[in-house]
């Protein structure tokens, strides 16, 4: 049997009970959450750590530095990772600030969880039809 390779996915939000949400979504979804954080100085670190397929990040942080920084960071170090950016905002005030780097999805709060997983799933597929399957491991189990 060929074990399916899962999608890793790190979550930065400060509201906990919606991390919470986010977290068990992924989850529920088949992902790997290899970790959660409340401010960009605690996500630069997981990112290092832990470096996921699947970004979701808040716009609105605890902290020095809003989701738009930490996007822009995360876009300069690791350009193939995959940002879903989720905001009570209005998505145009959102699209408004952006200025260059762009999130690859912008999700409104409150985020339905079948919008997220659908768009991961989706994503993520597409992302390994991409890749060379030479690349791709496969665990076998006998």
């Amino acid at each position: 049997m060929v074990a399916s390779i899962q999608p890793k996915v790190a979550i930065v939000e400060d509201d906990e009970i919606l991390a919470f949400m986010l977290d068990e979504t992924c989850k529920s979804a088949g992902c790997n959450v290899v970790g959660r954080a409340a401010n960009a100085a605690d996500a630069i670190k997981l990112l290092r750590d832990a470096p996921p397929d699947f970004l979701i990040l808040d716009f609105a942080l605890d902290g020095d530095h809003d989701g738009l920084e930490l996007l822009e960071a995360v876009k300069r170090s690791s350009p193939d990772m995959f940002t879903i950016l989720v905001t009570g905002w209005d998505i145009n005030d959102i699209a408004a600030r952006l200025d260059g780097i762009q999130p690859d999805r912008i999700l409104r709060k409150p985020v339905m969880p079948h919008v997220l997983t659908n768009l991961i799933e989706t994503s993520f597929a597409a992302q390994q039809d991409r890749r060379d399957p030479g690349e791709l491991e496969t665990v076998t189990r006998h």
